[in-house]
């Protein structure tokens, strides 16, 4: 695992006790550490002053920018001058391409007419004497093309219910984020969200709120011969029936009284060479009884995550912050908290190729292909087969937060 993600995180940071980082951060509160004494020891007329002028300054760049992009002529220049210029830099930099073979070339966009006042912001940006205002051949190097999992599915961070508040109790503010692995590239990760918990909670909470289609399978209905004849979409399995976080070298299983993932896992790999076998060791802790507390984390370092089965994700810590010193924007309940949701790629219905399949149809002759994906319009027109035999609707999971 190291080896194959080694492009996707790090350098991870120095171990972090949560516990130990709470402490001395409330230290320097209360000593008034973080305060800045070259500020405390002006005057508050000239406290007064210094704001003014700060504010002001702000005031004038916010309302240069709002001018231009409430201006729908003038946001569509500037729009297109930088969509011109990407294009440009992405041409110069692309390697000739090979004899015979004709390279496709980014078309830069028409440009906007020349109006007076596209004139005048033209001439406000070409005076800009900032070295780094422009881009360079070797700005290509940091260009890449939108992908879905940098598209956020919320609006806003979405909270929990019957969640505790933030300053309840000294909490440190944890945000990571939740990789997992490409179906059809299993080398290679994508994230899937990001979250905010605070330090007073458990793994259990976290892994309450990730949002995996494992969570939401739809539980099997049996015939009399014991074989499954359809799926109940209303009954989901939504509870765990068993997990493992592995951090630090430790497992924290699920305490489950039967055999757990953690006592499965170490028998496997006791099946291993000695010289190939992880030295880790299970905690004495459960996942629900283990606080982010009593953890020891590093930064832009993979965790591992195992549950229903063999559903895996990678979660990493992004930051970890003390809440008394939150940013005003940030919520004071909720937690855990999720900031970021990529949006879900549902393959489309195989009838019509526009909507997205929403049922997986297996034994249905007419279709020409089991399984087969279809809408569900295209389903209801289909109607029921004369001959339901063997003919079994699947439901598509779609990995969303339902909470």
């Amino acid at each position: 695992m190291s080896r194959s993600f080694d492009s996707y995180f790090g350098p991870p940071s120095q171990p972090i006790n949560v516990a130990e980082f709470l402490q001395q951060a409330n230290s320097a509160l209360l000593s008034g550490s973080f305060t800045n004494a070259a500020w405390e020891q002006l005057t508050p007329e000239h406290r007064n002053a210094v704001e003014a002028e700060i504010n002001e300054s702000i005031s004038d760049l916010k309302s240069s920018l709002d001018q231009v992009w409430d201006n729908p002529v003038l946001s569509a220049h500037v729009l297109r001058q930088h969509e011109s210029t990407i294009a440009s830099v992405r041409g110069q930099a692309d390697a000739p391409a090979p004899k015979g073979r004709k390279r496709k070339r980014d078309i830069a966009p028409e440009g906007s007419e020349s109006t007076p006042e596209v004139l005048q912001l033209q001439e406000k940006l070409d005076a800009v004497n900032l070295r780094c205002w422009g881009l360079t051949v070797e700005s290509a190097l940091c260009m890449r093309s939108a992908k879905n999992s940098d598209y956020n599915a919320l609006d806003a961070p979405k909270k929990m219910e019957q969640a505790p508040d933030a300053n309840s109790h000294p909490n440190a503010v944890i945000s990571l984020t939740v990789y997992n692995r490409i179906t059809y590239l299993p080398s290679c990760l994508t994230r899937s969200s990001q979250h905010a918990v605070l330090s007073t909670q458990t793994l259990a909470d976290l892994l309450r709120v990730l949002p995996c289609a494992s969570s939401n399978m739809p539980t099997e209905e049996l015939d009399a011969e014991g074989d499954v004849s359809s799926y109940n979409v209303t009954d989901q399995t939504g509870e765990h029936s068993g997990c493992l976080f592995c951090i630090e070298d430790l497992i924290y299983r699920d305490g489950r009284e039967t055999p757990d993932y953690a006592e499965k896992l170490v028998v496997h790999f006791h099946k291993l060479p000695e010289d190939k076998r992880p030295q880790i060791k299970i905690a004495s802790t459960s996942a629900s009884e283990t606080t982010f507390n009593a953890l020891t984390l590093g930064t832009h370092k993979p965790y591992w995550i195992l549950h229903q089965g063999n559903c895996e994700h990678f979660f990493v810590i992004d930051q970890i912050r003390h809440a008394p010193l939150a940013h005003v924007s940030d919520p004071l309940s909720g937690y855990p908290l999720m900031l970021h949701l990529t949006p879900t790629v549902q393959d489309l219905c195989r009838a019509c190729g526009k909507v997205p399949a929403v049922h997986s149809i297996v034994g249905d002759m007419r279709l020409g292909e089991s399984p087969c994906l279809l809408c569900a319009p295209c389903w209801r027109m289909m109607g029921p087969p004369k001959n339901d035999e063997g003919v079994v609707v699947v439901p598509l999971v779609i990995p969303f937060v339902n909470h």
